[in-house]
């Protein structure tokens, strides 16, 4: 099991525990904790260079999120997410992402649409380059990033971010050249419709937008665990 250690400058902006946590989720997100691996509270915070209130603190959270079971009184490993459990998070990520996009239609300013606008152009235009996947992963970050922050609610904001932090590694599972391509065209339609102000729309293009992606990693999920 490897993880990067924490940097001191980020431990400075933020609380141990909240480092601890995205540090442990990272990991799992990229493929350092694979599902089944047992972790143990004092080896992650010699490991981590901490004490071990902040692990304790970012495994609790992590229990409560669902990316970590208890066996036992003292065993705890990485989950492996069901169908059911997946479609869940989707289910809520619909539900807040679907009230920031109506909100945003009359509140993200007209500047911060445009930048949307040329980003997405300019994304389309690129098809075909070598790393146009990698730009597409990151656009598909500052897309979701820039309705949430417009929303108005900074709570609905914080509770998208957490979803997505939970989904982040099943995007990149899918995140083949013609589900990124379909994922643009879906983004596309939410923006026209945030350009329109028309805060229905734009909730219901990302419903559905957030309802393809769930199919796409469901599908994934089936073939990995026949695999």
């Amino acid at each position: 099991m490897v993880i990067s250690s924490l940097n001191g400058d980020a431990i400075s902006r933020a609380s141990l525990a909240e480092s601890v946590y995205e540090t442990l989720l990272e990991a799992m997100i990229h493929g350092r904790l694979a599902a089944g691996v047992e972790l143990n509270e004092v080896a992650l915070a010699k490991q981590l260079d901490v004490s071990r209130t902040p692990v304790h603190e970012a495994l609790r959270r992590l229990v409560a999120d669902g990316l970590i079971k208890a066996h036992g009184r003292r065993k705890l490993c990485v989950a492996a997410l069901s169908h059911e459990e997946v479609a869940e998070v989707y289910a809520m990520r619909r539900l807040l992402e679907g009230a920031a996009a109506e909100r945003a239609a009359t509140r993200m300013s007209d500047d911060a649409l445009a930048e949307l606008r040329r980003a997405v152009e300019s994304l389309a235009a690129g098809d075909g380059a070598v790393d146009w996947a990698a730009k597409a992963l990151h656009y598909d970050i500052e897309f979701h990033d820039a309705i949430a922050g417009a929303c108005g609610n900074g709570r609905l904001r914080d509770d998208i971010s957490r979803y997505r932090l939970l989904v982040r590694g099943l995007c990149r599972m899918t995140g083949t050249l013609d589900n990124l391509r379909d994922a643009l065209a879906e983004h596309v339609a939410i923006l026209k419709a945030l350009e329109a102000r028309n805060g229905r729309a734009a909730r219901k293009a990302m419903a559905a937008h957030i309802d393809a992606r769930l199919a796409c990693v469901l599908d994934k999920h089936t073939s990995t665990a026949k695999s």
